[in-house]
């Protein structure tokens, strides 16, 4: 049965990492987290050699066979890392997995990462072995219901005590998105007790943290684009391009409020109001209106076009294309805004 991420035991890999693990899911920041968590591990274990494999990737199958075959350079240990960008796969690389589970190299650990699977991919025969020994982890996104949960979990993990109205001003600041909590308690962590008189954080030390140094984030970028601010839009790409800000997780960003955007627009051509769609899905009331100015203004068709260039942008992102992936980023949110695509 597949280990939901938010309930997952970091402890779990101490005595040893599983010969493989699936961590499939749209939720950065538990792919991150666990992604992050498992090479450490590994290290610690005596995994000093690391291979990554991608899909795209020419003859994927047949790499993934070698690797199962070929002894570890210098007799080290390896972790190998397979990169799943789309939810399904081809029979070949199917079979190259089931191969790999049921005869795991004693040399080598294997960490299998990608987005949500589609239904007939999750009942493929690999996924459902896996599945079936407890070495899937769903890295799913939560509900905004489970989020205050989540919060008090990573804050105690981080032994991070916090005052009830700090708290609160943490949760609206981040308004559910694991991505910026996890900054903001990065940051909450850089806080010595014995700078405060205290081992509790109160709200002034809290506010302090969450804005200082503020600049624009992705998040700021996706809602200038939401808000159909093109001046402002152009200006926050290139301040984050040359502030060093990885295109992959300004593509993550985008991607998770277009499918958003694609279900409200559906609901709507199914007959819902704009307002009973976007309750539907979950959206933070904050920004209830920047979604329903989108959905007023795309079609359906705009929307699934916008889509499709963000398939193109990570292929891009991944060396499959040799168009800038910051120009396509840029052109995916002057689509959002309303501006007319040329592509």
């Amino acid at each position: 049965m597949a280990i939901k991420a938010v309930e997952f035991d970091y402890s779990t890999w101490n005595q040893g990492l599983w010969p493989v693990t699936a961590l499939i899911g749209d939720e950065a920041f538990f792919t991150a987290q666990l992604g992050d968590l498992w090479r450490k591990t590994g290290q610690d274990q005596g995994y000093t050699e690391r291979k990554v494999l991608d899909q795209v990737e020419s003859d994927i199958s047949n790499r993934l066979l070698n690797e199962v075959n070929a002894l570890s350079l210098f007799a080290d240990r390896s972790l190998v890392e397979l990169k799943l960008s789309k939810t399904g796969l081809d029979k070949s690389l199917r079979d190259s997995l089931i191969l790999w589970i049921q005869n795991p190299p004693d040399d080598k650990r294997l960490l299998i990462t990608g987005p949500k699977l589609g239904k007939s991919e999750s009942s493929a025969e690999w996924y459902q072995i896996l599945n079936r020994t407890n070495a899937t982890i769903e890295a799913n996104s939560i509900s905004s219901d489970q989020f205050p949960k989540w919060l008090d979990a990573e804050l105690k993990a981080q032994k991070i005590l916090i005052d009830t109205d700090a708290k609160s001003a943490l949760q609206i600041h981040t308004e559910g998105n694991l991505l910026a909590a996890g900054q903001a308690i990065e940051r909450l962590k850089m806080i010595q007790p014995s700078s405060i008189g205290g081992a509790r954080l109160s709200l002034e030390h809290v506010l302090e943290a969450l804005t200082q140094n503020a600049r624009y984030t992705i998040y700021d970028l996706v809602d200038f684009a939401l808000k159909a601010d093109i001046s402002g839009l152009n200006r926050i790409t290139d301040l984050l391009k040359c502030e060093g800000v990885e295109v992959i997780t300004i593509l993550w960003a985008i991607s998770r409020d277009l499918d958003k955007l694609l279900q409200i627009r559906f609901q709507m051509d199914q007959g819902k109001s704009a307002n009973q769609a976007i309750k539907s899905v979950q959206v933070w009331r904050s920004r209830e209106d920047l979604m329903r100015r989108v959905v007023n203004r795309l079609s359906m068709t705009e929307l699934r076009k916008l889509l499709k260039l963000c398939y193109d942008t990570d292929r891009s992102i991944k060396g499959a294309s040799k168009e800038p992936a910051w120009s396509m980023i840029k052109d995916i949110l002057l689509g959002l805004a309303g501006h007319p695509m040329t592509r």
